[in-house]
């Protein structure tokens, strides 16, 4: 019984140290968003691959892969008239700073 127990706890322990491992090196986009109207979605797009995700008191967080990625804002109807290019390195977090959307 011992001995399942203590394989066990060696298998959780293995997952944790690999999911921790991978924390480590997780790239991230983050920024502010000004904006009047109260839903707004950030957009960010890398050749196939793309994300979205809604702005949260006024603050936005992506979780993307290394690489050159084209960030977007977006009201329900309407995108910002230009995107912007981020250079996103390895198991960085890249700040875009506050971004005023009309």
């Amino acid at each position: 019984m011992s001995k399942t127990v203590a394989t066990f706890i060696g298998v959780v322990l293995v997952i944790i140290a690999l999911h921790a491992f991978r924390a480590m090196h997780q790239s991230n986009i983050t920024g502010k968003v000004e904006s009047p109207s109260s839903t707004v979605w950030v957009y960010a797009i890398n050749g196939k691959d793309s994300l979205k995700t809604a702005v949260s008191d006024g603050k936005f967080r992506l979780t993307v892969t290394p690489g050159l990625w084209k960030v977007m804002i977006a009201n329900s109807r309407l995108f910002q008239k230009e995107g912007m290019l981020i250079e996103v390195q390895e198991g960085s977090t890249t700040d875009v700073g506050t971004i005023r959307f009309n």
